[in-house]
């Protein structure tokens, strides 16, 4: 239940407890330990909360009718891998790092993106680029027309250029969330991201006459 606070501001228990030394309950991590107590309907639970964002992950990344089958090859995954969860991280980190190890194998084994290659981008290049905060590829998905051009301007960048933006900008993962799925320093994804927003936003540039003057194919 909410709890008042000063000025007689309703906090969430979860807001409530910030600062005041009150560990906050995942309540992800309280459904994986009922389902692993034998509770059939917990890790439903999850699923139906994870589904959407996992889908539409992997359908960005993969794209086409093999979405559908990586999808549920990761609850599949995440189902037999239950029991090694620990709450390290969010239940939610958790499941995102096997979505992003399912679709970067897919795209391996269907020969989009070889190991140097994969190799070469999980590289440490940290420089000293800005974070364009105020671009937010998301934000352009505003229509179903504008989320098309954006879909398919997605599908031109590298696997991990394309993997990153949608945790930031779709997904809304915090930095030190995709650190953890993706296995880079801070740093590193702070700049992997701002040059995938440049990248994508050059491949942007020439659809914005069309949809200035209205004519979208």
């Amino acid at each position: 239940m909410p709890w008042t606070g000063r000025g007689g501001v309703t906090l969430s228990p979860q807001a409530a407890a910030v600062g005041t030394g009150v560990r906050v309950i995942d309540p992800d991590a309280v459904l994986v330990r009922q389902h692993l107590g034998g509770d059939p309907k917990a890790f439903e639970a999850l699923f139906r909360k994870y589904q959407t964002p996992i889908f539409n992950l992997v359908t960005r990344m993969v794209r086409g009718e093999d979405a559908y089958d990586l999808t549920q090859d990761v609850f599949l995954k995440a189902y037999r891998s239950l029991k090694t969860f620990r709450g390290d991280s969010k239940f939610s980190t958790w499941l995102f790092t096997i979505a992003r190890h399912t679709c970067l194998n897919h795209l391996r084994h269907k020969n989009v993106i070889t190991e140097d290659s994969l190799e070469e981008s999980q590289e440490e290049h940290p420089g000293n680029e800005p974070i364009d905060a105020n671009m937010d590829v998301a934000r352009l998905c505003e229509t179903r027309e504008l989320q098309r051009i954006v879909d398919k301007v997605l599908v031109t960048l590298p696997a991990e250029a394309r993997l990153l933006l949608i945790l930031r900008d779709f997904e809304q993962l915090s930095y030190e969330e995709i650190c953890q799925v993706t296995e880079l320093s801070l740093v590193n994804v702070k700049s992997k991201i701002h040059r995938a927003r440049q990248a994508f936003k050059k491949r942007f540039q020439p659809y914005l006459a069309i949809l200035e003057g209205g004519n979208v194919r």
